[in-house]
């Protein structure tokens, strides 16, 4: 597989796991947590369904880690969000900034 996608899924899976870790911890609204949740499990089924279209060679690979990369940079930031006013740890807090400060350095911004 492609690095460049390889790079994106990881970024993915570094997202959901903060996702999971700062919506798991009771400190964000149950409303909130749940779409952001929701979120996460489209943005997981987006990113393999790229996949599967760059193996088949139907997309673009730099196209598709783009598009990977800009939903997890959008999940990140919604999850920092929904957190800055919660009750979770300061460390869990620390981590989802530096995870949303990796990905927007990643995506160029």
């Amino acid at each position: 597989m492609n690095s460049t996608i390889r790079n994106a899924l990881t970024a993915l899976a570094l997202a959901a796991t903060l996702t999971i870790a700062a919506c798991g911890g009771g400190g964000v609204d149950d409303e909130k947590a749940e779409q952001i949740q929701e979120r996460a499990t489209q943005v997981q089924q987006d990113a393999q369904r790229s996949a599967e279209e760059v193996r088949a060679g139907t997309k673009d690979a730099e196209q598709a880690a783009e598009e990977i990369q800009d939903d997890v940079t959008d999940l990140t930031n919604d999850t920092i969000d929904a957190v800055e006013d919660s009750n979770i740890p300061d460390e869990a807090k620390a981590q989802l900034e530096e995870a949303q400060k990796q990905l927007n350095e990643a995506a160029g911004e």
